[in-house]
């Protein structure tokens, strides 16, 4: 389904993950990429998840809850969930997904995996068929702006990358695009001016 064919506001989801804010390249980045989508789709609609902003990591009565609420719901886990709840609706209605990413130590953010355990909820954002998993997101394409110091995307120190697509792909989206900010500390002006002209020359698709 292409722009022109599109008969309702497009649903677009910005996730952050950094812990930086002002001087966050990241943000940053994304704030360009959500400008250009804004350009292409005006009338769409975005909703912003800010990780950074006292996500709390998954605690027993979560996972209690995640569990067991259907079955047996009690206070306690509802409002354990709560949260949860609220992110994996915003999952579920998204079209697109745009997600900064900073790679620290090699890998995603805390912020993020903690989101990871927040979302993946099974009958929810992914399900098991005949014993195969099945991502159950309607968003078929996720734009994530990687970050770091010095690990390469792509390379062998680079665990962030596979996690993220195979994470993406398992719940449903199978156009996972890298728009590549890496090895910020040589020469950032370059890497950050290189990573917007990656976003200006992007192609949006509209996957429904």
């Amino acid at each position: 389904m292409t722009k022109n064919s599109y008969t309702r506001s497009l649903e677009i989801l910005r996730i952050d993950s950094s812990s930086r804010y002002a001087d966050s390249v990241s943000r940053h980045l994304t704030d360009h990429l959500v400008a250009r989508m804004l350009r292409e789709y005006p009338d769409a609609n975005f909703t912003t998840r800010d990780l950074a902003a006292d996500l709390p990591l998954p605690t027993e009565a979560f996972v209690d809850g995640s569990l067991y609420s259907l079955q047996n719901p009690n206070p306690t886990m509802q409002a354990a969930v709560q949260l949860s709840n609220e992110m994996v609706s915003e999952l579920l209605t998204a079209d697109i997904v745009v997600l900064g990413m900073p790679i620290y130590n090699w890998t995603v953010p805390s912020t993020f995996k903690a989101y990871v355990d927040h979302v993946s909820r099974l009958g929810e954002t992914f399900a098991y068929v005949d014993g195969v998993s099945q991502g159950l997101l309607r968003a078929r394409s996720v734009y994530i702006l990687f970050t770091s110091g010095g690990t390469g995307i792509g390379s062998e120190k680079d665990f962030a990358t596979p996690y993220a697509t195979y994470l993406w792909q398992t719940l449903g989206i199978q156009h996972v695009e890298i728009i590549d900010a890496s090895g910020l500390l040589f020469n950032a002006e370059e890497k950050t001016r290189n990573a917007k002209i990656q976003i200006d020359q992007l192609l949006l698709p509209v996957f429904a």
